[in-house]
């Protein structure tokens, strides 16, 4: 085994007898000799074929030739070659002296590919010159980013630039540092300036976004709770709680008891907000009038069968506009978080479409669906997943709001020789089946109980 590569024997049945696996970081920094790697291979005696199947993964055909040697053969070309100076390294260094050339007069000392700038005991300025290998063998790139680096008192970083060009483009590296990086950092000399920008929510990333992102919100917490400022580091996590997901607030909530910050509001399960638990008891009570709901407006017998499914599922496929005036003036009851992290992303970006009245029509659908899986899963009962979404809970768990939110997009207008006339019914099935399995324990969150 080397700590760069090892070479082993494939397993039986392949078309390869054995496998070259790069390090991770070795694939990435010196992509260049991997692929010149599998010109070496094609060398050595015994070896028929090789395959470049993944970045950091050579496979070839060497039967009958012991690991070992092909190891040793391969370990003496690597350290010639990894000794060898090679022309991009060359440019990286002219890059890394033109950015050293351009920040020596604004206090930089440089310590190989990193320029840094101490402001006092708390914060440091650091602008990292990195090279990478793009898509082809002779594409090369070189990386900057420009970071602001904070003592409060263990070390945090935020990056306030970034920059990725051509390797040989100095022009525009240049450009990158004098119009961009210098004055970004120039900025912010002081934790203090770096405060009155957070102050009102602003970013001291160079875009100056506002509000800002909420990890930049925590490192606004961090440093207020070093200066003793604890009222309004509570404030801050507090809303940093109220936007994270479940799953990650227990976290949350234990540094801010470590660093001495008021406890944050919860709900009576620490992983819950407040107002998440009044939704999910709201959800529970409508779900028990969601049946007659439904019969007035579709008209169908819906008695908790799963056949039932099917007729809810086939009144779903009307035109959109009759489905838009049914609904019309309705209000949703939960909100896009409760669509689980990814639907919300696709919510967010504008790739799924969030109407009021297709919010109400999933969720009457979904408060149906749970009311079949219920009557075939006995002690089934409602919660929030890991993510933030609507699930469902007995001896396994499942989310279930963004899986109907999913196929209901397909079903309005849909022509018939496209329907699936037993979508709903199988996504039942599978809610059962899921809700039954014991073998996983589910990270679902049930109303009235302190966490999973």
């Amino acid at each position: 085994m080397d700590e760069d590569w090892s070479v082993g024997e494939a397993g039986r049945g392949g078309s390869m007898s054995h496998v070259l696996v790069f390090d991770e970081c070795v694939a990435s920094d010196r992509a260049d000799l991997v692929a010149d790697a599998v010109g070496f291979l094609a060398t050595l005696p015994g070896v028929t074929k090789v395959e470049h199947v993944e970045r950091e993964v050579i496979e070839f055909d060497a039967r009958g030739v012991p690991a070992a040697r092909l190891s040793q053969a391969l370990r003496r070309w690597w350290d010639v070659a990894a000794a060898e100076r090679r022309p991009w390294m060359a440019a990286t260094d002219q890059a890394v002296e033109t950015v050293y050339e351009l920040v020596a007069a604004h206090g930089y000392q440089r310590c190989g590919r990193q320029l840094t700038r101490g402001l006092g005991a708390e914060l440091t300025h650091v602008i990292t010159v990195e090279h990478h290998f793009g898509r082809g063998r002779d594409d090369h790139a070189i990386a900057l980013t420009a970071d602001v680096m904070l003592c409060v008192p263990d070390r945090q970083h935020f990056t306030v630039v970034s920059y990725t060009g051509g390797l040989a483009d100095l022009a525009a590296l240049t450009s990158a540092v004098t119009d961009r990086v210098i004055p970004a950092l120039d900025a912010v000399p002081t934790v203090d300036a770096m405060l009155d920008q957070w102050q009102v929510k602003s970013s001291i990333h160079e875009s100056g976004r506002r509000p800002y992102w909420m990890d930049e919100g925590r490192l606004h917490a961090r440093v207020l709770a070093s200066r003793g400022r604890l009222d309004e580091a509570r404030q801050v996590y507090q809303e940093d709680f109220e936007c994270s997901q479940p799953m990650q607030r227990p976290h949350l909530l234990r540094l801010v008891e470590r660093l001495g910050v008021p406890p944050l509001t919860t709900a009576s399960s620490p992983h819950l907000t407040v107002a998440e638990e009044a939704t999910l008891a709201a959800w529970q009570a409508h779900t028990a009038t969601v049946s007659s709901r439904l019969r007035e407006v579709t008209g169908t017998r819906l008695n908790g069968s799963r056949r039932s499914l099917d007729e809810l599922w086939a009144w779903l496929r009307q035109p959109p506009d009759r489905l838009q005036a049914t609904f019309a003036g309705a209000t949703p009851l939960l909100a896009a978080s409760f669509y689980g992290f990814r639907t919300c992303i696709d919510i967010q970006s504008g790739r799924a479409a969030f109407e009021p009245w297709r919010r109400v029509a999933v969720e009457l659908v979904t408060a149906y669906l749970g009311l079949v899986v219920i009557r075939q899963a006995p002690r089934t009962v409602w919660g929030v997943a890991g993510d933030g979404e609507l699930a469902m809970v007995r001896h396994g768990g499942t989310g279930v709001l963004s899986r109907v939110f999913t196929i209901a997009d397909s079903a309005p207008g849909a022509p018939v020789e496209q329907f699936d006339p037993h979508r709903l019914r199988r996504l039942a099935d599978d809610m059962v089946r899921w809700v039954n399995d014991g073998r996983y324990p589910p990270w679902v969150v049930r109303l009235g109980v302190p966490g999973p």
